[in-house]
């Protein structure tokens, strides 16, 4: 799976704590209404699980989206758990049995990301991924049904974005010099050369034998704009499967899941802090997620410039060339492949594209981060419902 091509994730979302004024610039810090911190790294990214703290009084009329029903800040510290290979309810102190399920069953979850990557990464050579990229131009190449149903998720929005979702396009990143995170202008002969090798209809997947082929010789796939959100749902489904259903779930700083509440019991969710795309100590607003997944695809921070003009990481796989009309856009879906997954086409597709999509009810809600006139300044376009804690700005909206 391919990192982006800086050194940390675009910072879009993270977990916050609702009374807070100010966001943590980093949302690997344990949230204060967690007593447990699982995190991992993976893929290039940290993935971090977050378990509440069963003791944290229950709000008298939970109203989510309101300043009003904030829950009080308790007193428990959160236990980081990074590093451990099995945990009990003795990790947790004054938590109970039932808490110290759930603690084992979040490191399970943690574990999982071992096999994952080794499955999924570009980067070690004996991943299924790399030997797709390997032998499918000869052969057809079998992999294991979880990753040959990531493979089928991805195509069905290739399709679905008219191909403004491609994993396909790794030879037009790579022209454009963002794998090497140097970024570089290619020539237009380098940029047609790369298009040639690009297109998810020229990937033969065969379902009943789970086998992947290239049609084009030269091809080569890469997950990164769908595989952490394939991640998130599998460590979700197996904390679910373990009967933890209050639990809130990061892949770096765009992917997130939240199931059930940070406050136990409230009917809330997990307070969730949306970055400005540009600034990432600056917060644009908070929300509460539950029972959903929230996706950030952008190009505020990962771009070079070229004779003056601006080239983001993000490329259109139909043109070659970086493409959208936004800074960042944040979706809200049932899970997290999908928000990914669509969150990138749907960027590259650009603003138009979006609204269209909601206004076909395609989309449940999403919050359009477009470039102000002054630097690093934004103007916010949002559809559908949000769950507020703290709306945008009114003097930022559009």
């Amino acid at each position: 799976m391919n990192p982006p091509p800086s050194s940390s994730d675009e910072h879009h979302s993270s977990p916050r704590d609702s009374r807070a004024p100010q966001e943590s610039p980093h949302p690997a810090a344990a949230d204060a209404y967690s007593i447990c911190q699982v995190t991992r790294r993976a893929m290039a990214t940290e993935f971090v699980i977050l378990l509440p703290n069963p003791e944290t009084p229950k709000p008298e009329t939970p109203m989510p989206g309101t300043l009003e029903s904030e829950t009080p800040k308790p007193e428990t510290s959160s236990h980081d758990l990074s590093d451990s290979a099995a945990a009990t309810a003795a990790d947790l102190g004054p938590a109970d049995a039932e808490s110290g399920r759930a603690v084992e069953a979040a490191v399970e979850a943690a574990d999982l990301l071992e096999q994952i990557e080794a499955d999924l990464t570009i980067y070690r050579p004996t991943s299924e991924i790399s030997r797709i990229n390997l032998l499918a131009s000869e052969t057809a190449v079998s992999v294991s049904p979880p990753t040959f149903a990531v493979l089928q998720r991805a195509v069905h929005w290739g399709e679905q974005t008219g191909g403004a979702f491609d994993i396909t396009a790794a030879p037009l990143v790579e022209a454009w010099g963002f794998t090497q995170r140097s970024g570089k202008k290619p020539s237009d002969d380098e940029i047609q050369n790369a298009r040639r090798l690009v297109g998810y209809q020229h990937l033969n997947l065969d379902p009943s034998n789970h086998t992947v082929g290239f049609a084009v010789s030269g091809m080569a796939i890469n997950l990164g704009g769908i595989g952490k959100g394939d991640a998130l749902d599998r460590l979700a489904n197996h904390l679910r499967d373990r009967g933890v259903n209050d639990f809130l779930i990061h892949g770096g700083n765009s992917s997130v899941i939240a199931s059930g509440d940070q406050t136990p019991g409230s009917g809330l969710g997990w307070a969730v802090g949306l970055a400005h795309p540009t600034k990432s100590n600056r917060r644009l607003a908070g929300i509460w997620l539950r029972n959903q997944a929230l996706a950030t695809s952008g190009s505020g921070k990962q771009f070079f410039h070229h004779q003056g003009r601006r080239y983001g990481h993000v490329i259109d796989p139909r043109t070659g060339y970086p493409a959208g009309d936004l800074l960042s856009l944040t979706l809200l879906m049932d899970n997290a492949t999908d928000a990914d997954a669509l969150a990138t086409g749907l960027f590259v597709s650009g603003s138009k594209v979006v609204r269209d999509q909601f206004q076909q009810n395609q989309l449940t809600a999403a919050m359009m981060v477009h470039r102000g006139k002054k630097q690093d300044s934004v103007k916010i376009e949002t559809l559908g419902e949000f769950h507020w804690i703290d709306a945008p700005d009114e003097s930022d909206r559009v």
